[in-house]
């Protein structure tokens, strides 16, 4: 078959097609050339990346002009101070840029050593070391990961004698982040400690690093009360007041939860709000007890006195004087006891030491939906304050109070979600219309191919019933002269040669035989 006979025959199909058939076939393939062109010209589309950034106008117009004569394609993003080339040109043209000369907005670093000066003074050596230093440390900071631009100032002190008159070395640093880029704790840590092991007499206190919307990056680092760095960005405070907001949430999200499972969604709100004490202290109890007798000494003394005689004193041993004495005939004992014991004391010394973060008052309110049916106040102020670990000794406050919703906002959110959803059917709709669509196509197209073959079944039986093999192999002869069959020999030579070189059209003469 050549091609005008195909085409005749698409021409025939074509006008035998219905006219609703016609339409869906030239949508389809409407839809499927469009996609085909738009697949084709993004995929041709070179892809851009950005060769220079935040250029002033005469170094844009200077780098516009050469690649232009190097006709190289470009982009001009960021009001003309970004421009932009194919990626995989991007290192190629900063390397030819550079050895003609129009990088000039790039910073050099040692390399400014590389030529001498005749007659250059101290003062510009100084500065030609600061320069120095701070393209070095630009280079180094923006090789870390999210760190799109940098700018390096430093402020070096002249060296003196006297050590009162040397000045404090400082250091600024401005960051630009690439986008949805943010710098973790340890990334800022580290920029810190290497411009303040870069900078001689640099204190980390006196580095500043901030980035393009002017937030400090590097506050965390700095301790006002001396209490350590704890890896969390903000001053001792705002840490405090996010550790204390971070247990109200958890707080609030539990009786959220719960009320929203008893009383069903969006039927109450809860607030709470939490006094923590963030003072540590510490307590040492010394407690004695009783141990054992290490030494122990007894004594005992006893005796008896017989009695005297006359009354002492100074008249009596005088002479001449005669005082008659008393007479005592009665006898006293007595007895005498002494016991020591010393003891081996121990003693028990418990030191407690309570964190940080103690609970001293707990204020919850809870607002419901007056909506809600069979509501019973009481029974959620009870089952909220064995949730939120109520304690009235400890102060705590729990409020519990039934509102008319505004419900518009949950109305808004409601439509949002039915035209996302309805836009998600449509979406679902449109494919399935399209996959339809091909389905449908490819069932014709078989129907065609089954209709053709059927027919030139058809005529093969119509030109070969009836008529003798001889016949039958002059008109394969006629139709197809570049076929060469050989004269048969026979009838079974003839029909095995037949078989030989049409086997689809004797398969389906057989097919139309067995049918009937």
């Amino acid at each position: 078959m050549n091609v005008r006979d195909l085409l005749d025959r698409l021409k025939q199909r074509w006008q035998e097609t219905s006219q609703k058939r016609k339409i869906i076939f030239i949508l389809v393939s409407a839809v499927l050339l469009a996609g085909l062109v738009y697949a084709a010209i993004s995929f041709s589309r070179p892809n851009y990346a950005m060769l220079l950034g935040d250029l002033e106008p005469k170094e844009a117009g200077d780098i516009v002009a050469q690649l232009e004569a190097e006709k190289i394609p470009y982009q001009l993003t960021d009001q003309g101070t970004t421009i932009l080339v194919p990626k995989e040109q991007v290192d190629d043209i900063r390397v030819k840029l550079a050895s003609e000369g129009l990088l000039t907005g790039v910073g050099h670093g040692w390399e400014l050593f590389d030529t001498s000066k005749f007659g250059e003074t101290d003062f510009e050596q100084q500065i030609t070391y600061q320069r120095a230093l701070q393209e070095e440390l630009r280079r180094t900071i923006t090789r870390v990961e999210g760190v799109e631009q940098a700018r390096v100032h430093l402020v070096i002190p002249k060296k003196s004698v006297f050590i009162e008159d040397e000045g404090t070395a400082s250091a600024s640093v401005v960051i630009k982040l690439k986008p949805r880029a943010q710098l973790k704790p340890e990334q800022v840590k580290g920029l810190n400690d290497l411009l303040v092991g870069s900078v001689e007499g640099l204190k980390q206190e006196n580095v500043h690093i901030i980035d393009t919307e002017g937030n400090v990056l590097n506050e965390f680092l700095k301790d006002p009360v001396g209490l350590g760095g704890t890896g969390f960005p903000g001053t001792v405070v705002e840490k405090q007041q996010q550790i204390r907001r971070a247990y109200e949430k958890e707080l609030e999200s539990r009786v959220q939860t719960m009320l929203a499972k008893v009383l069903g969604p969006n039927k109450a709100v809860a607030m709470v709000t939490a006094e923590l004490d963030f003072n540590q202290q510490q307590t040492n109890t010394t407690e004695i007890m009783a141990g054992p007798v290490v030494s122990e000494r007894s004594t005992r003394e006893s005796g008896n006195d017989a009695g005297g005689g006359g009354v002492p004193g100074s008249t009596t041993q005088m002479p001449g004087q005669s005082i008659p004495g008393l007479i005592d005939t009665g006898a006293s004992n007595y007895e005498k006891t002494d016991d020591i014991r010393n003891y081996q004391h121990g003693q028990r010394v418990d030191t407690v030491v309570q964190a940080p973060g103690r609970v001293l008052r707990l204020s919850t309110s809870v607002v419901l939906d007056e909506s809600v049916k069979n509501l019973d106040r009481a029974q959620v102020e009870r089952i909220v304050a064995v949730a939120i670990g109520y304690d009235e000794a400890r102060g705590d406050q729990i409020n519990v109070s039934a509102m008319t919703f505004d419900r518009s906002q949950y109305d808004l959110d409601e439509e949002l979600a039915d035209a996302k959803a309805s836009n998600e059917q449509l979406y679902v709709m449109i494919a399935a219309g399209a996959l339809g669509i091909l389905l449908l196509l490819g069932l014709i197209i078989w129907f065609i191919r089954r209709r053709r073959k059927k027919k030139a079944a058809e005529a093969i039986i119509e030109e070969t019933a009836g008529l003798p093999v001889e016949e039958l192999a002059a008109t394969e002869e006629e139709e197809e002269p570049a076929w060469e069959i050989p004269p048969p020999r026979d009838k079974q030579k003839q029909l095995k040669d037949l078989a030989t070189e049409r086997p689809n059209d004797i398969a389906a003469v057989l097919k139309v035989w067995l049918r009937e």
